[in-house]
């Protein structure tokens, strides 16, 4: 299969326009047209038919669309590995949950760096599941993710817990402890990002000490830890982070940390890999350094 035209063509099914990605692509409209001719009688489907919106692709187009990220994605993989090959440089791919890919991983990799100086880090922020899926695919070499994972083909372990805290603004008038059944009297703030999801720990955490979600008076939800920090500084209500992304405000004193009695969300921490056998060197020693060291690295 043609990649470039591959490329064209989903390029062309986002932005529903031939003469769009023509323009950005700085090549005439029957060239491209041309390219996506040759994929259909590759494929021996029609796979674009046109709309007063647009290009629309076919139900063959769709399916094609669906899979054919994965088939870029693997294909950059094996364009990577082969120049690793060449130039001696190990590339390791990591996937993890926002809060530790921003705010905790980059230091122990960079303790890894220091030890293994030829091995090179690229490290991606998604959901458990999509973590996965990219390590089944091989897109990925490593992941962390917030539950224990089920597929008896992969290898994992567990190597800490994340702590979520509840933060309120250093000038907010919550206590500093509080009883769970308190959390129905102040306005939060509710993170819930595509990997990682507060509410579903909290509802959780809340049905065995006889609450609901239902009853805590959320002002809004926000699918970024940043959005969360400036719901924060703006004293817009409290909000469950994980402790990692708010050190440096606690330690400022611009946030404060409220403690709830007898209740905590947080949760465990697992790296996931492919077995042994069919870890390379420099996986394999990431792998290794994380269950010995687990989350004690961790800056």
């Amino acid at each position: 299969m043609n990649l470039t035209a591959l490329e064209y063509y989903r390029e062309v099914v986002e932005a529903k326009s031939i003469s769009k990605v023509a323009t950005n692509r700085h090549i005439s409209q029957s060239a491209l047209s041309q390219n996506i001719h040759k994929l259909e009688d590759e494929l021996g489907y029609q796979l674009l038919e046109r709309s007063n919106k647009g290009v629309e692709p076919t139900e063959a187009g769709r399916l094609l669309f669906k899979y054919s990220g994965t088939m870029m994605r693997i294909y950059d993989k094996m364009k990577e590995e082969l120049d690793a090959l060449k130039y001696n440089v190990e590339n390791v791919r990591i996937n993890g949950y926002l809060s530790l890919v921003n705010y905790s991983l980059p230091c122990v990799l960079y303790k890894v760096k220091k030890k293994h100086p030829s091995y090179n880090f690229e490290m991606h922020a998604k959901s458990n599941i999509e973590s996965v899926n990219d390590l089944i695919n091989e897109i990925t070499d490593l992941c962390f993710v917030t539950e224990e994972p089920c597929d008896d083909q992969l290898e994992y372990g567990r190597i800490g817990k994340e702590r979520i805290v509840l933060i309120a603004n250093a000038s907010s008038k919550i206590p500093d402890i509080i009883d769970v059944e308190e959390l129905q009297k102040y306005e939060m703030v509710l993170l819930d990002d595509d990997a990682l999801t507060i509410s579903s720990f909290l509802k959780h955490k809340l049905k065995p000490v006889g609450l609901s979600i239902d009853k805590i008076p959320i002002m809004f939800k926000v699918d970024s830890i940043p959005a969360a920090k400036s719901s924060i500084n703006n004293n817009l209500g409290i909000c469950f982070l994980p402790y990692m992304s708010v050190k440096k405000e606690l330690y400022e004193k611009k946030y404060k940390m409220v403690e709830v009695r007898n209740f905590s969300i947080d949760y465990d921490i697992y790296l996931v890999a492919q077995k042994k056998h069919d870890r390379n060197r420099a996986v394999d020693d990431v792998f290794q350094y994380f269950i010995e060291n687990g989350e004690k690295d961790f800056c």
